[in-house]
């Protein structure tokens, strides 16, 4: 429903101060009539049609400012944009039982692992639609430069009744701002559910590393005070094992030293005998060459006899380095033996400091794991959250840019888009024909081998001035083939407004065919013909 005080303005057809503003009317005319089914055809025979009106219509499309820009409506809802956008889990149950169950921290710790995959479920896909907005970016871009022409509406322009009303937008925009509103105040718990967990965790592992330092210093004085009473025994212990290893060495040392003397007098001995035996095999040998056989022999029978006794001397060398080898053996087993004693006496002796050592470091290892579990338990969250948290930034992401940047539009208003709609009859039959608003097109040398060749140069006559809008008035076109409410609407506004009863209209128009005619547009023949019909 719309008011009177709704303000409403248009846009102009033809560019200000151009020339196709001056000959406008005459370039719609001659348009639409050289546009007309004309009847024959050497193939498929076509009715011949009749140009039932030509009426400048306005195309409504709402302009509703929104934090410092302006969304774009069709007025009949040719158009319509959805922005889909992912549904987080939300953040206030999650916020709401974090408050019951933030302490003790065994409940903390609970509470972590039930809600370890809250945060990461999937979004939920959902869809927001916007009926009727025009988000195109070619659009925006173009409107952003049309809208500075914008003037008050003609006399002579008939307005299509937008079928959108305002108030239906103002619900779908509240409908907006409440979701925004639910997403940003969630996007506000969510931060602070990060900022919560945080700072609980954080405090609880400071909490578990005071428990573990006071549980290790309270064992460490408990292990001090064994120590004063257990250190003095050990002591003693350390004595005693110091005593019998000196003693124990000192023993074998003794008789290795016996050994080592008996061992280098043999030694002596043999090399004693062997520097005999060289000196008698040496005189058995002159001997011999001398011919005293019975010197010979006797040398011979001396070398025999030394011979046995060195062989005798090796033996017992061999045999006193066995000994020497044995003694080192049993003297390295006897120390051994007296250390695997000792620390066993000693280990025995530690056994109440061990156990309360053991029992430190087990409790000191417990604190330990369970700051790593409470921080292996946050983890999930913390990067669920911040997953949601970029999902809420893409939602919002999402609805911003779906209009132009204008701060001027203060208020809302329909903005109607200039259009002649022609409407051709043939028997009962009616054909429409949508113009957008336009330039003059150039006559170029394609137009030119057009009109030399028999073909239609007038199909190049009028250039849409921006291709966004005319694909909006192109889309109402095909529309009116399936609505009938709209080509009734159409219909009627055409009889009330038809230009070609306006005599202002057929006077510019035929005033103006000259010019066509002088730009290479329009012939003679065609000039008279379409002065001949604006002249009744």
């Amino acid at each position: 429903m719309l008011t009177s005080a709704m303000k409403r303005l248009t846009l102009p057809f033809s560019a200000p101060k151009s020339s196709a503003a001056d000959i406008e009317t005459a370039a719609v005319f001659a348009f639409a009539e050289l546009n007309r089914n004309r009847g024959g055809g050497l193939f498929s025979r076509q009715p011949q049609e009749t140009l039932r009106f030509i009426a400048k219509v306005g195309y409504p499309l709402w302009v509703i400012p929104r934090n410092g820009s302006a969304l774009i409506f069709d007025g009949f809802e040719l158009h319509s944009n959805t922005v889909a956008y992912g549904e987080a889990p939300s953040a206030s149950t999650f916020l709401g039982n974090l408050q019951t169950y933030q302490a003790p921290r065994e409940n903390y710790v609970a509470f972590l692992r039930d809600y370890s995959n809250h945060f990461q479920q999937p979004p939920r896909n959902l869809q927001f639609t916007f009926r009727g907005l025009i988000n195109n970016r070619d659009f925006m871009d173009e409107f952003s430069f049309y809208r500075k022409e914008t003037t008050e509406i003609e006399p002579n322009m008939a307005l299509l009744m937008p079928t959108l009303e305002e108030q239906a937008i103002s619900q779908t925009l509240s409908e907006l701002d409440k979701l925004l509103a639910f997403y940003g105040e969630d996007e506000s718990k969510l931060q602070e559910c990060l900022k919560q967990v945080k700072k609980l965790t954080s405090q609880y592992v400071t909490e578990i590393d005071y428990e573990a330092t006071a549980a290790k210093e309270e064992d460490d004085a408990k292990i001090r005070a064994q120590q004063e009473f257990i250190n003095p025994q050990i002591a003693k212990l350390q004595k005693e094992y110091n005593r019998k290893m000196k003693e124990t060495a000192a023993s074998f040392d003794r008789e290795l030293e016996d050994n080592q003397k008996l061992q280098n007098k043999t030694e002596k001995f043999i090399v004693s005998v062997e520097s005999d035996l060289k000196e008698y095999i040496k005189s058995a040998k002159a001997a011999g060459k001398k011919g005293h056989e019975v010197y010979e022999k006797r040398w011979k029978e001396k070398i025999k006899q030394t011979e046995k006794e060195l062989s005798g001397l090796r033996k017992e060398l061999k045999k006193i380095e066995n000994t020497a080898n044995k003694l080192a053996k049993q003297k390295a087993a006897a120390l051994s033996n007296l250390t695997f004693e000792h620390d066993a006496e000693v280990k025995l002796a530690r056994e109440p400091i061990a156990q309360l050592e053991a029992a430190r470091d087990e409790k000191v290892f417990a604190y330990k794991q369970e700051s790593n579990r409470l921080i292996a338990c946050e983890k999930p969250i913390v990067e669920g959250i911040d997953r949601s948290m970029q999902i809420r930034g893409g939602l919002i992401a999402g609805f911003a840019g779906l209009g132009i940047s204008d701060p001027q539009f203060k208020a809302p208003l329909l903005l109607y888009i200039p259009f002649y709609t022609v409407c051709y009859e043939s028997g009962l039959a009616r054909r429409y024909l949508f113009i957008s608003p336009s330039g003059l097109g150039y006559f170029d040398l394609s137009a030119k081998l057009k009109g030399a060749l028999g073909g239609s140069k007038i199909s190049g006559l009028l250039v849409p001035r921006y291709q966004s809008l005319a694909a909006v008035i192109s889309k109402a076109q095909e529309y009116i083939q399936v609505n009938s409410v709209f080509e009734a609407q159409i219909w009627g506004l055409g009889e009330k407004n038809n230009l070609l009863h306006n005599s202002g209209f057929r006077g510019s128009a035929k005033a103006e065919l000259t010019a066509l005619r002088q730009l290479g547009w329009l012939s003679e023949d065609e000039v008279y013909e379409l002065s001949r019909l604006l002249t009744f």
